[in-house]
């Protein structure tokens, strides 16, 4: 599917931190560069669309689905880091190799791994604490 045609689910009102980081880090994928940003609360659109950061209520990454407030949330990043992620930090547990390897040009899995935990260990982590807010 060409990547005009995703578009990227977030909620509306008050921009946080998190989706904001959430939202570019996926527009640094291919797949994502040239989505639309849909900000809305209403369940109907938010059904429809094929990715969501931030509301919603659901963590589901199978189903793309990425929100962080639901009660009984309790997903960290592992290698262990025990921080609860914000939706920021659930974009990068699942893309975040990927958008490494797309920014930087590497494809050594090592140098990879290397820099996936070294990014979230000096700056995502850091964020999740400022940025997990569950409402």
């Amino acid at each position: 599917m060409a990547s005009k045609m995703f578009k990227i689910g977030t909620h509306s009102g008050t921009f946080h931190c998190d989706e904001a980081l959430a939202c570019y880090m996926l527009k640094l994928l291919p797949d994502y560069k040239d989505a639309e940003i849909v900000r809305t609360r209403d369940q109907k659109i938010l059904d429809e669309l094929p990715i969501l950061v931030d509301v919603g209520g659901v963590y589901d990454p199978p189903t793309y689905r990425y929100d962080h407030h639901q009660r009984g949330f309790t997903e960290v990043f592992g290698h262990g880091f025990t921080t609860k992620l914000s939706s920021a930090g659930l974009v990068y547990k699942h893309f975040g190799k990927q958008i490494i390897s797309v920014v930087s040009g590497l494809s050594d899995p090592k140098a990879i791994d290397t820099l996936y935990l070294k990014i979230y260990q000096g700056f995502i982590q850091g964020n999740q604490i400022i940025l997990h807010d569950p409402e």
